[in-house]
């Protein structure tokens, strides 16, 4: 049995023999496969649907061309080695490869490559990754976003790879502009000379997408693919007049009248009455308005801005100046005396409270005790006088001038009977028989020039109380005034 078997295992093992002796023979008559020289270096770009492949050969003198495959195998180009595609400054040959979007090709994208030579031999497979940038990318990319408007400029935050934007904006005559910047954007000037953004309508959003590039051998720049915007801009008041009425009496003054403009733009003033005459200052922003005493026409003049080369209701304005026949009562204040009412803040360095209707502008004032307001200080009239206006005359130096107070005036000189900086003092105020004619306030007010503050009473009153709530000089510092005058009626 032994002995059988071991025949069998003989006959097998020379019929194998039999088969590779035949094999054999087929390769030796078919020879060894040739190959093209392999591609020596590959370096691969980056672009929007498309990439720059640049190719360093091999020392091949046979060598024809390369060939660049994608998606599986089913896309290929084919690029000779010739003076269209070698790059003299490199020694390497360049192409760019495109049509990747009409199929959808974005991402991390493998590439192979093959050189073949004169006699159609390929070179072994070289293969390199590279990602090709689409409209899935694009649509993730965020803008950089708004900080806010600041009143003149729209302020855009910083984001790694922004070089550009690309923004719309409705204009005035609600049209869209677009424009185009090809470099980082901080900042927007939408206000004044050289504006960004001509034109800018107010109350209106910026549309906008930012533009990226991410690395130095990118063959494209990329936007996000989706507009964002800002919140409504509300630009500020192209045109801002100081006041819509001003008081004034019956004598000749010049003064100046605030007219404020956007950046490089001008103003022109006109006045309606010959008696009131303006002049501009577009370098200060002033209209110098004067009037002369007692206009016999309307005592109410009418002077309208317009801002030069625009219309439209915000770009033209008006304010009214009116006359009135009030006087100054100054004959009535040698009956003028104190009201001896509580409360009332202490005279220092003999500047009594009495020097304010002396006449004697030169000389001395009034001047309170160091004291944080309110500041409190009271005259009988000794009749009945209708209060049209109260001027302060301040002193020329060390000036403490009243920049907001209040005129409170009664009949009879009741006490409050509360505190002056108690919560409870205008009611209480009121209670006892006062009334509050009017709040005069000053932005600023520190120079030596008198005002006069229209308080416009309709009735008389015989006692008058000043309550001033800010001192120029600030908390915890004394006021002093030279001389109070009142324009009114007897």
């Amino acid at each position: 049995m032994k002995n059988i078997l071991l025949f069998i295992m003989i006959i097998f093992a020379f019929i194998a023999c039999e088969d590779v002796n035949d094999k054999h023979e087929e390769y030796l008559l078919e020879g060894s496969p040739t190959y093209a020289g392999k591609i020596d270096s590959v370096d691969c770009y980056s672009g929007f649907y498309k990439v720059k492949v640049s190719i360093y050969p091999s020392v091949d003198v046979n060598r024809k061309e390369f060939r660049v495959y994608w998606n599986n195998f089913q896309d290929s180009v084919v690029v000779p080695y010739n003076e269209d595609y070698y790059n003299e400054t490199t020694g390497w040959y360049d192409v760019i490869i495109e049509g990747f979007q009409s199929k959808l090709i974005e991402g991390y994208t493998t590439l192979s490559f093959r050189n073949y030579d004169i006699y159609g031999n390929k070179s072994r497979q070289s293969e390199s990754t590279v990602q090709i940038y689409g409209n899935d990318f694009a649509s993730n990319l965020l803008s950089q976003g708004v900080t806010g408007f600041d009143g003149q400029y729209l302020n855009f935050a910083n984001r790694n790879g922004v070089v550009g934007l690309l923004l719309e904006y409705t204009t005035n005559q609600g049209t869209q502009s677009t424009i185009e910047y090809k470099q980082p954007i901080e900042k927007l000037k939408i206000i004044g000379l050289e504006s960004d953004l001509p034109d800018f309508k107010s109350n209106t959003k910026v549309k906008y997408k930012s533009l990226f590039y991410f690395e130095k051998t990118d063959l494209d720049s990329i936007y996000a693919s989706n507009f964002s915007e800002s919140n409504p801009i509300i630009l500020p008041d192209p045109l801002i007049l100081e006041s819509e009425l001003v008081h004034k009496y019956g004598f000749e003054e010049t003064f100046s009248f605030m007219a404020e403009v956007y950046e490089g733009e001008s103003f022109t003033s006109t006045s309606d009455q010959t008696w009131c005459t303006v002049t501009d200052n577009n370098e200060t922003g002033n209209i110098e308005v004067t009037v002369t005493a007692n206009a016999s026409s309307s005592r109410t003049a009418t002077v309208t801005v317009s801002v030069d080369g625009k219309t439209g209701d915000k770009f033209t304005k008006s304010f009214q100046i009116t006359q009135s026949d009030a006087i100054r009562l100054d004959d009535t204040k040698s009956e003028w005396t104190e009201t001896g009412l509580a409360d009332e803040n202490a005279s220092a360095w003999g500047w009594t409270l009495p020097h304010l209707w002396d006449g004697n502008n030169g000389g001395t004032g009034f001047h309170t005790e160091t004291v944080s307001p309110p500041i409190l200080f009271s005259v009988n009239f000794g009749q009945q006088l209708q209060i049209d206006g109260v001027e302060i005359v301040p002193r020329s130096t060390n000036i403490r001038n009243p920049e907001i107070y209040e005129v409170w005036a009664s009949n009879t000189a009741t006490e409050v009977g509360v505190e002056r900086d108690s919560d409870e003092w205008e009611t209480k105020a009121v209670e006892a028989g006062w009334v509050k004619l009017k709040t005069v306030e000053y932005d600023v007010w520190k120079d030596n020039n008198s005002r006069i503050g229209h308080i416009g009473a309709t009735e008389k009153y015989q006692y008058m109380r000043i309550r001033v709530l800010k001192n120029s000089a600030g908390n915890l510092a004394p006021m002093n005034l030279m001389e109070m005058s009142i324009i009114g009626y007897e």
